[in-house]
């Protein structure tokens, strides 16, 4: 089920406010469209977890010209999943 997102999530807006497509960010990044949709929409729980998703996250937020820490920190705060697993 996809959920609005953390407060503060809004890659979306960034990325079509720049007319950045989500199939250009796929051919850059490799990621597939679903997972890019996941992110945006901050279903976090599609992803496949753990360190996969803060380089997902920072992937994407290099593709939009996002910054990716504020991103990653912002994932950190609102994810559901233990911090101490997440270092990078």
């Amino acid at each position: 089920m996809t959920n609005p997102g953390p407060d503060g999530w809004s890659v979306a807006t960034i990325r079509s406010t720049k007319g950045i497509s989500l199939e250009q960010i796929a051919s850059d990044t490799k990621l597939k469209v679903s997972t890019l949709k996941a992110i945006e929409a901050g279903d976090f729980e599609a992803l496949p977890g753990g360190i996969y998703n803060i380089s997902y996250i920072r992937q994407y937020a290099r593709a939009i010209g996002a910054d990716e820490g504020s991103l990653v920190e912002l994932y950190r705060k609102t994810s559901r999943i233990n911090p101490q697993s997440l270092a990078s």
